[in-house]
């Protein structure tokens, strides 16, 4: 039988890491036609114009690579099947019922919860106990179509932003392995999210990474922050669809560094003799059940542990 002709739309480096699995691991199902990714982009302190993982991989495998869609409408014609991983932009809706069977999609967490940009951060951020992954066929609306198959994962207490991204991943590429299968033997069994248990995650800047001084004194100490202090990206969702019963504030500002971490970032304006600075808060840890900072990094500075850090600048 004719392998399946994918396209695979991507750009950071878990996305890779999927792209690279179908490449090595379904090389008789599956046949690797275009991948599609984000332009360079000026990277780190010295921006430098930086490739995306997804377009090195396709590199260094001689798979064509196109950095806008210009041209997709022709690009996709022959293609059987898009799967799209953390693409990072909204695609027009006139292109998705041009591949055979569609275009595919991993959202790491269980649909209709957490759709949008975020969805691995903010089950972090709220505390949840179990996150999941969500194979999906894509619709014109965002994160709005049939459910394909979904699996959960139960978030454990060392889990982070870094560690929940590979290990969804590996869920996600294992549905996709899986129900590439049955699409193949005419087996594909599709459902309707319930949408009226829709929640939304918003566009994450750098912003969302700072925490008022005060708010840092109070972690210092050892104190629970009320729910009036917490950060407005988890306000704002509390608004709009009420507390889930996991949240916990007594472990707030522990979920909110693995979740905003390494990116955005925490950081706080500190005010010191020379005047204020910026502080990044680079490690977080439990202690006593407590959460307590235990390395930073001031602006033009090393990073160092807290203890050495409060020694020269806090007394």
């Amino acid at each position: 039988m004719a392998k399946i002709k994918l396209a695979f739309f991507g750009a950071p480096d878990f996305s890779a890491e999927v792209l690279k699995k179908i490449k090595e691991e379904l090389p008789d199902v599956v046949e690797i036609v275009y991948v599609f990714t984000q332009p360079d982009r000026p990277a780190g302190r010295k921006q430098i114009l930086t490739s995306t993982p997804v377009k090195l991989f396709a590199q260094k495998n001689t798979i064509p690579v196109f950095e806008n869609l210009n041209n997709v409408d022709t690009q996709l014609k022959d293609v059987d099947l898009v799967l799209l991983y953390a693409y990072g932009a909204i695609l027009p809706e006139k292109i998705l019922k041009i591949p055979r069977w569609g275009f595919w999609n991993v959202h790491p967490s269980l649909l209709p919860l957490y759709r949008g940009t975020a969805p691995i951060v903010y089950s972090l951020l709220l505390g949840d106990i179990k996150t999941g992954v969500s194979l999906m066929e894509m619709d014109s609306r965002m994160d709005h179509g049939q459910i394909i198959e979904q699996e959960e994962y139960s978030i454990q207490p060392t889990d982070t932003q870094e560690t929940l991204k590979k290990n969804l991943s590996d869920i996600g590429y294992k549905l996709f392995k899986k129900n590439i299968q049955l699409l193949v033997n005419g087996a594909l069994h599709k459902k309707e999210q319930d949408h009226t248990k829709a929640t939304f995650t918003r566009l994450l800047t750098k912003e969302q990474g700072f925490l008022p001084y005060l708010i840092v004194q109070k972690m210092v100490r050892g104190e629970e922050l009320t729910k009036d202090e917490l950060p407005s990206i988890i306000s704002e969702y509390f608004a709009k669809y009420g507390t889930p019963s996991s949240f916990n504030l007594s472990s707030a500002m522990f979920n909110i560094f693995r979740a905003l971490s390494p990116w955005p970032g925490l950081w706080t304006m500190i005010p010191l003799k020379e005047g204020e600075k910026r502080l990044k808060i680079t490690k977080v840890e439990l202690k006593g059940g407590k959460p307590t900072i235990t390395q930073v990094q001031l602006e033009g500075k090393k990073e160092v542990d807290f203890e050495t850090f409060k020694k020269a600048y806090l007394q």
